[in-house]
């Protein structure tokens, strides 16, 4: 019996890519996931984690690289997680993320499915929002980067490609006034210290939200007249997260510098809190909100949405449907931003905005409504909402989804009752191994 050890080393050709970019290489009937190896290189790997039957590699060197082997295009990757891809061509991205797509229907929905190639309408500064830990570096000197793959030990960085350079100038001025303040930064071991996250978004206007492990932050002012210099007029929230707990934000953020403004949404502009969701990546957000909307043209019952956030598809929707619409969101924050922009455009009497649990409403719901979407987190829907869409018997259901492990999933509870009319996959995040899916099912007749 072939017996492996950490630390060994191995040369291999490369068969196959795993469905987060590393590349697969048989070494007898063992497989090892190679980070940063792709098909049909021949790679000498190091060994780092062995188990019974599969094994994870380091590489060492590419014996002899691929066709689709490209150099990236930051410094920093290979060592920041931020990324999976770099090292390979956007045609060769593409393909793996529909073939994940492809494979996960087949491994977790039990069907097979052609799938379309993915949609992708931008490379590079396509992230309107970052979100970064705060750490020390060796001269002790407080830095904000990215988690260094499968650790949490953050990577100091200065600028990312998958954002615009108004990431770069922020990052200089918020270390900058941290380590001018002398501001301790937290530690998970002990649960000490102040700074945790920078958490940003950037569309017409800059909002920073600090998260801290506590209540407030000295000279806090004196970082919101730094950025104004550089972005003009910014807002500075502070969002205490005193958990031991990997989310991010506390359960919500307080103004303390600057005035709200409206952000431009697209179609559509509004006030957004930055405990909210919202897509990072706009072009791709756009075109898979319009596809929804037209997927629904004619509509005119009443439409269910759930896990509806701020609210834009929802007003795409209103604005091109004439219908009733009852979205569902949990997060109160993201309801107040919802019911405003309705409010604003005039929707208000034909849409009902509502903070609750998707599971707790679709119980009490009982099937009312002809059509529903859903675009639910990474974990997917819970198997009550998916029991309750098939107990109503709606004609029409529309998912939207950032896995496609969880949407194979739940398709599998659906496809006995709908069959799919469209299934598409976009490259919302580029550089990375994720992608998302949208989904169009009407209901069987029977």
């Amino acid at each position: 019996m072939l017996k492996l050890l950490v630390g060994d080393v191995i040369e291999g050709e490369v068969i196959d890519l795993g469905v987060t970019g590393e590349g697969v290489v048989k070494y007898d009937t063992y497989p090892i996931f190679v980070p940063l190896a792709l098909p049909h290189e021949k790679v000498r790997v190091r060994l780092s984690y062995v188990k019974k039957d599969y094994a994870f590699g380091e590489l060492i060197e590419v014996l002899s690289p691929s066709n689709d082997r490209i150099k990236p295009r930051c410094c920093y990757f290979g060592k920041c997680g931020g990324c999976d891809l770099q090292h390979m061509s956007k045609d060769m991205q593409l393909e793996l993320k529909r073939e994940s797509v492809e494979r996960s229907l087949r491994r977790n929905g039990g069907f097979d499915y052609d799938v379309p190639a993915v949609i992708s309408l931008n490379e590079w500064g396509y992230r309107n929002k970052l979100s970064l830990p705060f750490g020390i570096n060796g001269l002790g000197d407080v830095v904000v980067g990215f988690y260094e793959k499968r650790t949490h030990k953050v990577v100091s960085m200065k600028h990312c490609a998958l954002h615009g350079d108004w990431a770069s100038e922020l990052i200089e001025i918020v270390t900058k006034w941290a380590n001018e303040n002398k501001l301790s930064v937290y530690n998970e071991n002990t649960g000490v210290g102040l700074l945790r996250h920078l958490v940003a978004r950037k569309l017409d206007n800059l909002s920073v939200t600090l998260v801290i492990n506590g209540d407030k932050v000295k000279n806090v002012a004196e970082l919101g007249k730094a950025l104004d210099e550089k972005f003009g007029e910014v807002t500075v929230h502070l969002s205490s997260n005193k958990r031991d707990t990997n989310v991010i934000l506390g359960d919500s953020a307080v103004l303390v510098y600057g005035k709200e403004r409206e952000q431009n949404l697209g179609k559509f502009s509004a006030v957004v809190s930055p405990v909210s969701f919202f897509q990072v990546n706009g072009a791709v957000r756009d075109a898979i909100y319009s596809s929804v909307a037209d997927n629904l043209k004619g509509f005119s019952g009443e439409l269910v949405e759930l896990y509806s956030g701020v609210g834009l598809l929802t007003a795409e929707l209103a604005s091109r449907l004439n219908c009733k619409i009852v979205s569902v969101e949990i997060v109160k924050d993201a309801v107040e931003d919802a019911k405003a922009l309705m409010s604003k455009l005039g929707f208000e009497h034909r849409v009902e905005c509502l903070c609750d649990d998707a599971t707790k409403f679709m119980a009490r719901q009982k099937g009312k409504g002809s059509a529903i979407i859903l675009d639910p987190p990474r974990k997917g829907c819970t198997p009550e909402v998916l029991e309750s869409i098939v107990k109503g018997q709606f004609d029409k259901v529309i998912y939207v989804s950032c896995n496609p492990a969880t949407l194979a999933r739940d398709l599998k509870a659906l496809l006995p009752h709908y069959n799919i009319e469209t299934l598409q996959p976009y490259d919302m995040f580029p550089q990375t191994a994720h992608v998302e899916t949208l989904v169009c099912l009407t209901r069987k007749k029977i």
